[in-house]
């Protein structure tokens, strides 16, 4: 008898069964590939009514299910491998051969299906991160050929491993009723029964379900002073310089920039008590590499575009820090909100060239960007990192 194949009366003519590792890997694939298809369709219903928050958790549990599936995949094919199955039911040639051709088109695809996923999100730039608690890395840069291509192949694959998981079920039936060779008896138990169902039902009750965070109102608005007196003006290249932010969503980071933004820096490290930065964003600038996002970060809940175009910041206090860097300690307004933003930064001075570098965190919260239920900081982050690149010269000076 082969490793691993155990002997038991009820199994049928050949008397022989899957081991006990090889059942739970069976079914417990095959529960989350069900599983798959319910939070796909949920997700497809939920574009097609416009809740794309509902849109983006299922998403986002569609994709850490695939990546679990392509694991358990890979280790159910070791094991096969180092645990060989039981001779297969006696049966005609033909069907021996299509059964075989079968399997391993099934095993293809749950290893291809989870891959194309993952390469078309980080075609996408929506990198993937398995239930929030790590990101995995992007299998591709961002590109929208690509995109596209990785996101027609796993819609077909899917739809393939559909039809032959169909046909699987109609042969072992037939195996069932009409042979009576107990073949769904020689890879199945009472316990990987329950457990397939409890999968699917845990599963669906605990991954499409989209609460809601409490609320967390700003409500001081504050009136922000600059000023510029007797200090040059920053003449800023545009094409060198860049303003953009990191944020999370579903567990995974990503990076994004604001290409139409102006400032007014006057900065002299020996005069800070009169230096100012004034910067106006334009809102509908965005570009995250993704267009249904920036898209969905014009809406309402998010940035409101339409309402209100721009986004504004002011510094007017300025303090020296250690190692050469500053703080501004300025204010920042978006929609209707304003908060304060402390600014850390470096400048370094070459002849009339300035460099600036800085960062700071935002808390989207407060500042009333993702309202609703996107206000659930489980699927997108609460705080956001903005990083500021500028490369300026020194227009001339105007001292009275």
């Amino acid at each position: 008898m082969a490793t691993g194949i155990t002997r038991d009366q009820t199994t049928g003519a050949s008397g022989e069964s899957y081991d006990t590792v090889a059942k739970i890997l069976h079914w417990l694939i095959a529960a989350m590939v069900v599983l798959q298809f319910v939070l796909a369709n949920l997700a497809e219903g939920a574009e097609d009514a416009g809740s794309k928050f509902q849109q983006l958790v299922l998403l986002a549990n569609h994709k850490s299910v695939g990546i679990t599936i392509l694991s358990l995949a890979l280790i159910r094919l070791g094991w096969r491998f180092m645990r060989p199955p039981p001779a297969p039911l006696p049966m005609p040639v033909w069907q021996s051969r299509t059964a075989s051709i079968s399997h391993w088109s099934m095993y293809a695809l749950i290893v291809l299906i989870p891959l194309s996923g993952w390469m078309f999100s980080s075609a996408a730039a929506v990198s993937v991160s398995w239930f929030n608690f790590f990101q995995l890395p992007d299998l591709v840069a961002a590109n929208e050929g690509l995109e596209e291509l990785f996101k027609e192949t796993h819609e077909i694959l899917a739809n393939l491993l559909g039809v032959l998981a169909l046909i699987h079920l109609g042969a072992a039936m037939k195996h069932t009723f009409v042979n009576r060779d107990g073949a769904i008896r020689r890879m199945s138990s009472t316990l990987t029964l329950a457990l397939f169902v409890i999968v699917i039902v845990l599963g669906v009750l605990g991954l499409t379900r989209v609460g809601r965070a409490s609320e967390t109102p700003m409500d001081r608005l504050l009136d922000a002073k600059t000023s510029a007196a007797g200090l040059p003006q920053w003449r800023i290249d545009y094409t060198k310089s860049y303003i953009r932010f990191i944020a999370e969503q579903a567990g995974a980071t990503f990076e994004s920039e604001w290409k139409d933004w102006r400032a007014a820096l006057y900065f002299d490290a020996a005069h800070l008590d009169v230096s100012s930065f004034d910067v106006t964003i334009s809102t509908s600038s965005v570009d995250t590499l993704d267009q249904e996002r920036d898209e969905t970060l014009m809406e309402r809940e998010w940035f409101d575009g339409g309402n209100f175009p721009q986004i504004l910041y002011q510094a007017a206090s300025f303090s020296p820090r250690p190692g050469g860097e500053f703080s501004a300690s300025g204010e920042i307004q978006i929609k209707n909100v304003t908060a304060p933003v402390e600014l850390m930064f470096s400048v370094r001075q070459d002849g009339d060239q300035r460099t600036l570098q800085g960062n700071a965190t935002l808390d989207r919260i407060a500042l009333g960007v993702g309202t609703g239920d996107w206000e659930d900081t489980t699927w997108v982050g609460q705080f956001v990192e903005v990083k500021v690149h500028v490369e300026a010269s020194i227009e001339g000076q105007d001292q009275d």
